[in-house]
């Protein structure tokens, strides 16, 4: 699998600083919880050819789309549960039910990328609806670009992601966490990595925050970009030794 080393992810994160990247004005414009510099760093990120793209959250599908606009050799797998939207005045969706209309505007948007001619192709990419903590994780393959947008999380989101979704990521991976500009979930953020430092370790960090909690002109929550590698469990075996 294809390595993002952090030069490449520096050079993604500058082109994207200023608005640069193979998306057009249809993807910028696109609704979602998002803004077009998060769109274009995640469709940098996703560039090189053998790319395996993992999206926590789609939403309505704006950022997931522009992750694989123009980058034929990436593949990409969505998972969401389609229960929360805070533009709903309830925001969550009745006990047992989702939120169709975030649903079935997620598909319409997709399919307006069916036209073979447009530079998106959905054969490479699957949709799960499911919460991410009950996936099967071991049916999925191994994972070097992640974009966690859970919204609402929580401090037993991040776990979950160290506990159950960490293994199915490549030994070196590249994570956005978004809702970095909440200085809740940056400190929840930082005490997770902490706390999993025996599975996984940073080999480097970036980040862009704004003091607003969706700054449209920025990364809208704000975003922590984190270069992981998975620690190595060396297994020792044990010889039994009897006395003479």
């Amino acid at each position: 699998m294809v390595k993002l080393t952090q030069e490449f992810v520096d050079a993604a994160l500058e082109l994207a600083d200023n608005g640069q990247s193979k998306i057009n004005e249809r993807e910028r414009e696109l609704f979602g919880l998002s803004s077009p510099r998060l769109k274009a760093l995640l469709n940098n990120l996703c560039s090189l050819k053998g790319t395996n793209y993992l999206e926590l959250g789609v939403y309505r599908g704006a950022t997931l789309i522009s992750a694989v606009y123009g980058n034929p050799g990436c593949k990409a797998v969505g998972i969401d549960n389609y229960k929360y939207d805070e533009r709903e005045p309830k925001r969550w969706a009745a006990e047992g039910d989702i939120w169709h209309n975030m649903k079935s505007q997620l598909e319409a948007n997709l399919e307006r990328y069916s036209d073979p001619n447009l530079p998106v192709d959905l054969n490479n990419v699957s949709i799960i609806q499911n919460s991410f903590e009950d996936v099967d994780w071991s049916t999925q393959p191994k994972f070097n670009v992640v974009f966690f947008d859970i919204t609402p999380t929580s401090e037993q989101h991040y776990d979950a992601f160290f506990e159950k979704v960490l293994p199915s990521l490549s030994s070196e991976s590249v994570v956005v966490f978004s809702n970095y500009s909440n200085q809740k979930h940056a400190k929840e953020l930082d005490a997770a990595l902490i706390k999993h430092a025996d599975k996984v370790e940073i080999q480097w960090r970036k980040q862009r925050v704004s003091g607003g909690l969706s700054d449209a002109t920025q990364y809208y929550s704000g975003i922590a970009i984190v270069g992981l590698k998975k620690s190595i469990v060396k297994v020792v075996s044990k010889t039994a030794k009897t006395d003479a």
